[in-house]
């Protein structure tokens, strides 16, 4: 049984591993900062567990030249370090067990999940190197979609589940069950091999079989790592689509702290309510447009589905903003964050798709995970650009001719908040510009340098 033979193995491994980085994430950063502050760990204490979290995820640009510079070429090009980086996570795991409920030990708590995530961070650029090595062009699009979505129900679960085992039996059973889930979805890799006559296990028989487009060896020079990345790099197709990768999520990162200062401080929101549409009611959504993204972006091109999710996402902005007078009427708001969600999800797969088609060279893994980074950045900056731009675009409501721009009227509420009018048109702005970008990103120029045997594929 092997991944590249067939399709349905491929798909199921990859989801799997998916859903295996979507709930220790969802555990993580929702349900386990939730049950502490629940017995009374401080805002200041959640903040600092959390950070402690999520460093290791910045080490994604060490793993990736990392992973393409040593492996077991007998084992296939990535299995090893993904069954690696499962049994690490799944020690952790078990050491936290041993050390029975760590709630009172913050930061011992703190440096246990570091560990953790470390390998998980580890996992997640194996299997994105995994998903490029072996997934024809023909099935990136509707696999990045399921890859996304699979991730999506992770986290749920993650968050969800994972509280209410926690409510009930408390954090090491909450361990125990997410120890057994690992467990299960290491089944994945150690049943399936990446090509036929390649190894099960380092004792198995079995050799190294040629990969299209991979070098030779299990050790590789670092340095002809980066300078195979460096000429990865070097078309404009590649680079273009790395200045929009680091762009494209300002404006959904202002828009995502912008959001809970309006929604929980003006117009009436719970904590609880804000949270439970974004967490709950939006995973529909969120899901189809995700499935629905992959299997366009093979149908009707990756930047197509591209420009329909960011500029959709900057379409709903411009609609919001045109409509102050509609925020306090909750069918409008919960539309909102509804419609960014799913757009977000769309565009994401997009680029996920887009990304891995042009990462072409044998340091695929280091080029595809540099695009992840680049976008994550994106959208910190975003994040911490909330604050300035707020500050900077706002007006007093009778000094300034915002409140021109709107299609419905004005009640006194809907006043008052009229100052964060032009932020959303700041976001509108954001999300579009970076589509500008986007008639650079030629596959086909890819397509010239790659090696002749890869065949490209319609985009």
């Amino acid at each position: 049984m092997a991944l590249s033979e067939k399709r349905w193995q491929r798909l199921g491994t990859l989801c799997a591993l998916y859903f295996a980085q979507g709930v220790p994430w969802g555990f993580m950063a929702t349900a386990l900062v939730s049950y502490l502050t629940s017995r009374g760990v401080s805002d200041a204490q959640a903040g600092d567990l959390t950070a402690i979290v999520l460093v290791p995820w910045t080490f994604k640009l060490v793993w990736g030249p990392l992973i393409d510079s040593l492996t077991i070429r007998s084992m296939g090009r990535r299995r090893a370090w993904i069954i690696g980086a499962e049994l690490m996570m799944a020690f952790t795991l078990l050491g936290m067990v041993a050390m029975g409920d760590l709630t009172q030990e913050l930061k011992l708590l703190g440096w246990m999940f570091f560990l953790h995530n470390c390998f998980a961070s580890l996992q997640d650029v194996s299997t994105d190197a995994l998903a490029v090595d072996i997934l024809p062009f023909s099935e990136q699009g509707p696999a990045n979609g399921l890859m996304w979505g699979s991730k999506l129900l992770g986290k749920g679960l993650g968050a969800a589940v994972m509280a209410w085992v926690m409510d009930r039996w408390g954090l090491p059973t909450a361990v125990w069950v997410q120890f057994f889930l690992l467990v299960s979805v290491m089944l994945f890799p150690l049943c399936f091999l990446e090509r036929p006559g390649e190894r099960r296990f380092p004792w198995s028989r079995g050799r190294a079989m040629p990969a299209l487009g991979a070098p030779d060896g299990d050790v590789r020079n670092p340095a002809l790592v980066l300078k195979d990345l460096g000429k990865g790099f070097s078309l404009t197709a590649t680079a273009a689509f790395a200045v929009f990768g680091t762009v494209k999520l300002v404006g959904s990162g202002v828009n995502e702290i912008v959001n809970k200062t309006l929604y929980t401080q003006k117009l009436g929101w719970g904590y609880v309510e804000y949270s439970g549409v974004l967490g709950l009611y939006s995973i529909p959504p969120v899901l189809l447009a995700a499935l629905a993204g992959g299997y366009m972006a093979n149908r009707f091109g990756r930047r197509n589905v591209i420009v329909v999710g960011f500029g959709g996402y900057a379409l709903v902005a411009v609609a919001f903003a045109v409509c102050p007078g509609l925020w306090h009427e909750r069918w409008f708001t919960t539309s909102y964050l509804l419609a960014t969600e799913g757009l977000l999800a769309m565009g994401s797969v997009g680029f996920l798709s887009m990304a891995m088609r042009l990462s072409w060279t044998t340091s695929a893994a280091t080029m595809f995970t540099t695009y992840m980074t680049l976008s994550n950045v994106g959208h910190v900056v975003g994040n911490k650009l909330a604050g300035p731009v707020r500050q900077w675009l706002t007006f007093d409501v009778g000094d300034s001719l915002v409140g021109v721009l709107t299609f419905v009227p004005l009640s006194e509420p809907a006043a008052a908040t009229l100052a964060y009018q032009p932020v959303f048109w700041f976001v509108a702005l954001a999300s579009l510009c970076p589509l500008f970008l986007l008639p650079l990103v030629e596959p086909a120029r890819v397509d010239d340098a790659r090696a002749p045997a890869l065949a490209p594929s319609p985009v």
